[in-house]
């Protein structure tokens, strides 16, 4: 099941999705989709991590 997850970064805010696949997290945002090993933090506490990180600094184009 999906859950959805919204953070701010500066002044803007970026809504994103996630679920658990075993131990791993997929989170999906509009730029795509992100794997995280998700250890002993909170899932929903990873999925806001990641989403933060990857609006903060965009992977850069091949």
């Amino acid at each position: 099941m999906w859950e959805r997850i919204e953070v701010w970064v500066e002044s803007e805010r970026h809504h994103g999705r996630w679920r658990m696949e075993g131990r791993r997290l997929l989170l999906e945002w509009r730029g795509g989709r992100s794997y995280e090993w998700c250890g002993l933090l909170r899932p929903e506490v990873v999925a806001a991590q990641s989403l933060k990180r990857l609006v903060s600094h965009p992977p850069l184009a091949a």
